[in-house]
């Protein structure tokens, strides 16, 4: 099967109808207050609505290509990870189930073609806002690059860490300009792409289905997400872990250039 940008094309109006019936279950349980919130075996949080959401979705994609295998967060389990292909869909039904919880309105439905350990393709749903956004490698969006005079942070409104404490003081240091700005889910990667934001540090764990999706996006407006500390892309379709390494995300390459030599010795501090 040849993954182009014909092969994208084709399938867009599928997948974001995809995306939007998805959405439509979540916020039919999000307005009824009935979330069914239980405890999954991470200690992470799942509702009614991340099932049905999953569900409809694995319904959806099926349609859209039998052949291409689906790896999603609600039917994961680590024995499969031996099982993964070169090439599949990874799906997070709802990400920011706490935002959800919370009723911060900051939750999305998210869905990424993996191909080669690359996310070359993510569209991402906020059913709140009711807004779409899609990207993959094919495409080419870049904006015009500059770097700012007062870096826009865009941080876990839910998973702040003592490293992002630890990363401000750094920054403070060194006396850098910054303004915090704080978002839930894959809302952040994607105020990258809408540029709204200038970088996204991450030293916490997440999974690659929190991030594939939004990380396609902001790749085809010409950010990227570097993994810490080896400072390359980040890749998918590991065989170890479906964890993730700590990264840092950049809007454009101008920003990268700037600040990734500036923050290397603050890698080096990461616990």
């Amino acid at each position: 099967m040849k993954i182009d940008r014909s092969f994208i094309k084709k399938h867009l109006p599928a997948l974001k109808e995809c995306v939007n019936n998805a959405s439509r279950e979540i916020i039919n349980i999000y307005n009824s207050n009935n979330f069914g919130e239980i405890s999954k075996s991470d200690g992470s949080p799942l509702t009614i609505a991340d099932q049905k959401a999953n569900e409809v979705i694995i319904c959806n994609l099926k349609d859209i290509s039998p052949d291409i295998p689906i790896v999603s967060e609600e039917t994961f389990d680590k024995p499969s990870l031996n099982e993964i292909k070169s090439l599949y869909w990874l799906v997070d039904p709802l990400d920011g189930t706490r935002e959800f919880i919370n009723k911060t309105d900051e939750f999305t439905v998210n869905i990424a073609l993996i191909y080669d350990k690359k996310a070359v393709f993510g569209i991402v749903a906020s059913p709140v806002k009711e807004k779409i956004w899609h990207g993959s490698i094919f495409d080419d969006n870049q904006r015009e690059e500059s770097s700012p005079d007062c870096l826009r942070l865009v941080i876990s409104k839910s998973h702040k860490s003592i490293n992002d404490e630890a990363f401000l003081e750094f920054l403070d240091d060194r006396n850098v300009k910054y303004q915090i700005i704080e978002k839930g889910s894959s809302l952040k990667l994607c105020g990258l792409a809408d540029n709204d934001a200038d970088i996204y540090p991450r030293f916490g764990p997440t999974s690659e289905w929190d991030i594939a999706a939004a990380h396609a996006v902001l790749a085809s407006y010409g950010g990227s997400v570097i993994s810490i500390p080896d400072e390359t892309e980040l890749s998918y379709s590991k065989k170890s872990s479906i964890l993730n390494s700590y990264f840092i995300a950049f809007r454009n390459n101008e920003i990268k250039s700037e600040y990734l030599p500036l923050l290397r010795d603050f890698f080096k501090k990461l616990v």
